[in-house]
Order: C-alpha cells, then structure tokens, then sequence
C-alpha cells in the first residue's frame, strides 16, 4: 500500500524554478518531478552498506558520544578495517 507523507523541505529557489520549468514542460505536477529524481538518486546510490559519505560538515557543537548510540553495524563489520580504509583515502 503506497502512503504519502507532507513534509517541509528548503529547496534552494533556482531548484524550484528548474522543476517548475520541468513539470509544466512535461504537464505533470512539481511533486511528481521532485519524488522521480529523488527515486533516480536513491536508486543510484551504493548499496554496500559499510560505505558511508558524509554530505555536510561536521557539526563543532556536536559530540560523537552524541550519536554513538543510534548507529547500528552488522556483525560482521570490522571497525578498525574501516578506519584503516578511511585512512588510506586521506593520504
């Protein structure tokens, strides 16, 4: 069953002016433009789940003890593997 959920969302206004320009050319609504080009970048992102990409800078305000708790690894996930990996990236 498909549900629908209304939320607020600040779109950069250049954006909206795009996808208002695409869903008249296309003679649908800018919710049907936005949902589809989400689905698109959702369905482009990785799907190995121990890859994680952080899109925003940190936060000096906020502690890692933090959000320790709410993040949750499979059994098999190896942290210092991990931070090996996230290492070697750096240099």
């Amino acid at each position: 069953m498909k549900t629908n959920n209304r939320t607020t969302l600040f779109i950069d206004s250049k954006i909206m002016d795009t996808i208002k320009q695409i869903a008249v050319n296309k003679d649908t609504t800018q919710t049907k433009i936005i949902n589809d080009y989400l689905k698109q970048g959702i369905e482009k992102e990785p799907t190995n789940k121990f890859k994680i990409r952080f899109i925003v800078k940190p936060d000096p305000t906020k502690n890692i003890d933090d959000i320790i708790s709410s993040i949750e690894a499979p059994n098999e996930f190896n942290p210092l593997e991990a931070i090996r990996e996230i290492r070697t990236r750096k240099s």
